[in-house]
Order: C-alpha cells, then structure tokens, then sequence
C-alpha cells in the first residue's frame, strides 16, 4: 500500500499504554509477541530445514557409489550434529528463561511479603 510504512522493533516496557495510545494517534496499529517466541520460532525453521537437507543427503547416500558415500556420509553426519546442537541450544534457553521467571516470581513473593509484614 502506498505511504504506509512497518517497523520492527526489539522493545522493553512495562507498560504498553504509551506506545499504544501515540500509535493510535497516528493512525498506526501495535502487533506485539514476546521474542523467546520469535527466537524460538526460528529455531524451529532452522531446524527444521536442516532436517529437510539431511532427508536429502540421506536419499543421495542410498543411490550414491561407494566412492561418493562416504562424502556423503560426512555431510550427513556434520549436519546431524548441527541438527542436535541447534537443539540442546533452545532448550538451554528455555531453562534459562524458566529459571529467570522463577526468580522474577521469587523476588515478587519477598515483596509482597515484605509488604504485608509492613502492613501488619
């Protein structure tokens, strides 16, 4: 469309209201989603490409002769370990944001403690 325009952009807020009402303002729309989901969506693509590459090598290597399979067996076998590290990748980052959330709620459960004790 003509004169419309997109911007990506890695924000952190805590409150949403500002962006929104000035976008609101200016005619703009706000899409948001939280970037563990962007970054694990494209973990996923990876993966799942070099998935499709290795199904690829694989059917090569059944046709190959013997010459070209063990070529092809190094391919398949340096990109299987890719596979499997882009793997063990995400799911370290999971645990970590899972440790970190746990964390966050740890620190919100002292405050609210702390609060209440304040209180009494």
């Amino acid at each position: 469309m003509p004169n419309r325009a997109a911007v990506v952009a890695e924000v952190d807020e805590e409150w949403t209201t500002p962006v929104d009402t000035r976008m609101e303002a200016i005619g703009g729309t706000v899409f948001r989603r939280a970037l563990s989901e962007v970054t694990e969506q494209i973990n996923e693509e990876n993966v799942a490409a070099m998935k499709a590459d290795l199904a690829q090598l694989k059917a090569e290597h059944a046709k190959a002769h013997a010459d070209r399979k063990a070529k092809l067996q190094e391919k398949i076998n340096q990109l299987d370990s890719k596979i499997q590290a882009q793997l063990q990748k995400a799911k370290d980052r999971r645990d970590a944001l899972q440790r970190k959330a746990q964390a966050k709620v740890q620190v919100l459960k002292a405050k609210a403690d702390t609060a209440r004790a304040k209180a009494s």
